[in-house]
């Protein structure tokens, strides 16, 4: 009898650990995975530059034959190759893949370029991450993995008034081979576009139109401080968010003032919202090991 009890017991315990097993929350801000066979660039340079243009803005030239990010720091180039929205989504690595900078061109093969002119924009960067994943395994031998951990982030709810916006149609789809939307400051906002430029006070001014939420979380991301916000509104619709405007003080919740609303105050005053510290599964991609990278 005692070892039927304790066989029974043994069973409820695997039972339960089971369950919490499949119970576990989903990773947020998930990375980006590519399916299918590797794609990698059909010709690509690395090029050093100066350390000290690392931070620069990434520009990147028209069309697609070939993608250039000069210059950047290797760090950033991993971010954008999987997708990460924050620093804290790529874990480890030598210090030098913050401070190096690169000049980096990739030709695109011609089937392929022929092929991204019958693709969706989402698909077409989804293309150009997967070479870019290729290129840093090639060039710089990454190697790494993915991992779930929990970390502190802020996240985006309703706030205790309720949402101040109202939802408007959707934008309409965009199609293959749509031209680029290029905005001028004096030029009203396209449907599903948006802006964020400072104003004669130095505040951030963010504008959008029928955009998603979620479209507002990466402009003001850097204004928020060392925590990835994540959309826990629950709001799924577009809505048109006018002249929000904040001090760019790199503290979501700071304080405000009547001449410098903060994130945190002008998110609720606005668009009745608001940010709260939390900690939640976030997907992220750990270095196992990377070089400097081979030459040209």
């Amino acid at each position: 009898m005692r070892r039927i009890k304790l066989l029974a017991a043994a069973f409820a315990l695997l039972t339960l650990a089971g369950f919490a097993q499949t119970a576990q929350p989903k990773p947020e801000l998930l990375l980006f995975h590519p399916s299918g066979p590797p794609l990698s660039y059909e010709v690509a340079t690395v090029k050093p530059v100066a350390t000290n243009t690392a931070d620069r803005v990434v520009k990147l030239p028209p069309g697609v034959m070939a993608r250039t990010f000069s210059p950047l720091s290797i760090r950033s180039y991993i971010m954008n190759a999987y997708g990460a929205i924050y620093a804290a989504q790529v874990v480890g690595g030598p210090d030098w893949i913050n401070k190096d900078a690169y000049d980096i061109k990739g030709k695109v093969p011609d089937d392929l370029e022929a092929a991204f002119q019958k693709m969706t924009f989402a698909s077409r960067d989804d293309q150009t991450r997967a070479m870019q994943q290729s290129l840093l395994a090639d060039r710089f031998h990454l190697k790494a993995h993915f991992e779930t951990r929990v970390l502190p982030v802020y996240e985006l709810v309703p706030a205790k008034g309720g949402l101040k916006i109202t939802a408007v149609p959707a934008p309409p789809e965009r199609k293959p081979g749509d031209p680029p939307i290029h905005l001028r400051s004096c030029d009203p906002l396209s449907p599903g576009s948006f802006e964020t430029r400072h104003n004669s006070n130095g505040l951030r001014v963010f504008n959008g139109c029928a955009i998603k939420i979620q479209s507002l979380i990466r402009p003001i991301g850097p204004d928020a401080g060392d925590r990835p916000i994540v959309d826990h509104s629950g709001f799924t619709g577009y809505f048109d968010i006018k002249d929000l405007t904040w001090t760019p003080l790199g503290d979501a919740d700071a304080a405000s003032t009547p001449d410098a609303p903060s994130l945190s105050g002008a998110l609720e005053q606005k668009l009745g919202l608001k940010i709260v510290r939390a900690k939640d599964p976030i997907e992220v991609l750990v270095i196992d090991s990377i070089d400097r990278p081979s030459p040209n």
